[in-house]
């Protein structure tokens, strides 16, 4: 067994980085509502190319859509640029490290809980860390996903004070179907 691994093992090796290199990105780029609205406007183009006979129904709906879009980065920029309600601190601890373009589209910085999601539980090192940055920045609010067990933060809020909040990811469909992704914005 081992000659016949022993031509892979370089090999191997390559794919390995590869596939780290591959997760060593946010791929939550529909966050930021100037990135979704390029998404947006990538599947206009492929309706129109499958359903020519659809197109100016296809566009008015995406202009408008557009318009909500950018209605909702004017009101992130409100909050978030010069003379906005949060630009005192914005910092910001959230559980789940998928903000990463929305932080660089309003200029946020997000300390990232990591294991505290819906599929994981965060270490004793992890609530450690996050109960010093807290304590140490004045964090308020802890942001977490919509399906986040609460229990799992409840020894971060007992040790600090927090209030938790949901932020979401849209990686799941929203408990509230009535929900979309301006709503959850």
């Amino acid at each position: 067994d081992e000659e016949e691994h022993d031509d892979h093992g370089d090999e191997d090796s390559e794919i390995v980085a590869d596939e780290e290199e591959a997760f060593n990105f946010d791929p939550h780029s529909w966050l930021n509502p100037q990135a979704f609205k390029a998404q947006m406007n990538v599947v206009l183009d492929a309706l129109v190319t499958a359903f020519p006979a659809g197109e100016d129904t296809f566009i008015v709906n995406a202009k408008a859509y557009s318009t909500q879009l950018d209605l909702l980065d004017a009101d992130f920029d409100d909050v978030f640029g010069e003379g906005g309600s949060c630009t005192a601190n914005k910092k910001i601890i959230a559980n789940h490290n998928a903000y990463a373009y929305i932080s660089q589209r309003y200029d946020i910085e997000i300390l990232t809980v990591h294991g505290l999601d819906p599929e994981g539980e965060p270490s004793v090192e992890d609530i450690a860390e996050v109960v010093e940055q807290i304590n140490e920045e004045g964090i308020t609010v802890l942001y977490v996903e919509e399906y986040t067990d609460e229990n799992a933060v409840a020894s971060i809020v007992e040790e600090t004070g927090v209030t938790v909040e949901i932020l979401y990811t849209m990686e799941l469909p929203p408990k509230d179907s009535d929900d979309d992704y301006l709503s959850l914005m």
